[in-house]
């Protein structure tokens, strides 16, 4: 017999009814959702953004490190051979023959510094005692007196010679320029002594034309006279003593015996000129020559080493260097930071 609908029937039904309106709820929601223009499925953030940036702000530049400048080295100055010095002689004379002394040759070829044939002026610096340079002889103005001084400058030839010579000495302290022309001679003589211990510069001139002769010290005229005429160059390619041909300093070229005594001192900056550069008194040097037109052979005596004496004038038909002869006891010449500055 039929009994109506069972209960648990009635709950299935009411679970699908629910599930139904459930459906259609959503359906509706979804609908309604579209025509809103919304959408439904959510937009996932990224996991990372970039932060925002102004379009009108200056990006801070990265800055780039500035090395550290590298600082600039002042190169040392190479130094030049030698500075300021001067020679020093002992006077060794015959005692050492052929040593303690400066030959300059002027011939075997022919160099500027031979000079006498025109105008020249021969000067230098000089510094000595007169216990080294003693040996009583007076100058006077006889002929070739100068030769009995002690030597300082010897230009002179073995015999009379065929044009000509000269020299200078030191003679009981005070200086002895002579000249002569292989007939006659004359010799001038300084007022003063140099022979204290100071240094003098000493300036000697003669003029061509009539063989008229200046002694200057320190600046002053001391002595003047017309003296031999002619050229007392020498004469290229003549014949005689070997050491004729060269200018000698220091010593007697010859070592022709002890009455011809060598000099003891310091010598510096000596220059031999083509022209007569003194027409009066003048103020003395106040540092090293510099060369002109007109010097002939320059000698600074500032070598470094070696025996070499370098003539710096850039005289044409030169250089006229010389050569130091070493020697004796004390040996001599040798160099010295003893100059006139």
């Amino acid at each position: 017999m039929n009994r109506g609908i069972a209960w648990t029937d009635w709950v299935r039904w009411l679970a699908a009814a629910g599930a139904a309106l459930l459906g259609v709820h959503l359906a509706l929601s979804a609908w309604s959702a579209q025509a809103a223009g919304v959408e439904v499925t959510p937009t996932q953030l990224p996991r990372a953004f970039t932060p925002l940036v102004r379009r009108d702000a200056t990006p801070t530049p990265t800055v780039t490190p500035t090395p550290s400048a590298t600082p600039t080295k002042t190169p040392t100055p190479t130094p030049s051979p030698g500075s300021n010095r001067s020679l020093r002689f002992y006077g060794n004379g015959v005692n050492a023959p052929g040593k303690d002394r400066v030959e300059i040759r002027i011939d075997g070829p022919a160099r500027p510094a031979d000079v006498g044939a025109g105008d020249f002026t021969l000067e230098f610096w000089m510094k000595a005692v007169l216990s080294e340079n003693n040996n009583g002889h007076t100058c006077s103005a006889a002929g070739d007196n100068w030769i009995n001084g002690h030597i300082v400058v010897d230009r002179d030839v073995y015999g009379k010679g065929d044009y000509g010579d000269y020299g200078i000495s030191l003679a009981s302290g005070r200086i002895a320029f002579g000249v002569h022309n292989g007939s006659s001679g004359l010799t001038l003589c300084g007022t003063t002594s140099v022979a204290d211990g100071q240094w003098h510069h000493i300036a000697v001139q003669r003029r061509r034309s009539d063989g008229y002769l200046w002694l200057f010290v320190d600046g002053q005229l001391q002595a003047q006279a017309d003296g031999p005429n002619g050229d007392i160059s020498y004469r290229d390619g003549r014949s005689g003593q070997p050491k004729d041909p060269f200018l000698v300093l220091g010593a007697e070229k010859h070592d022709a015996g002890a009455a011809y005594p060598s000099y003891s001192g310091f010598m510096d900056e000596l220059r031999i000129s083509n022209v007569l550069r003194y027409t009066g008194n003048f103020t003395r040097p106040a540092g090293p020559f510099a060369p002109d037109a007109n010097t002939v052979a320059l000698y600074h005596f500032d070598e470094a080493g070696g025996t070499t004496i370098t003539d710096s004038s850039g005289a044409t038909g030169g250089p006229s260097n010389g050569v130091m002869q070493v020697g004796g006891n004390p040996s001599g010449p040798v160099r010295s930071t003893d100059t006139p500055w």
